[in-house]
């Protein structure tokens, strides 16, 4: 079963807030899970070829492969967002 989409505005909005913080939302999957824990977001992110495409899951073959990431949060998300802060 399909996660719903978020609306244009949270869409954008998230998008903007990760591209501040130095993430390009390219490589974060729409649903990935978003925390902030002591000033770092910590996401998922899709694992990509030397050339820029999305990886294939070895062990999910209809599945892009990602992988957890971090960044530091160099700017707070916008409320509307909900991002968990601890």
């Amino acid at each position: 079963m399909a996660l719903p989409r978020p609306a244009e505005e949270e869409r954008v909005a998230l998008c903007e807030w990760l591209t501040a913080n130095g993430i390009d939302p390219n490589t974060v999957p729409l649903h990935s899970e978003l925390s902030i824990v002591d000033g770092v977001i910590r996401f998922e992110q899709y694992i990509l070829t030397d050339d820029g495409h999305k990886q294939v899951d070895p062990e999910h073959r209809d599945t892009a492969w990602t992988r957890n990431a971090t960044a530091p949060c160099t700017v707070a998300p916008p409320a509307e967002l909900n991002i968990a802060t601890t």
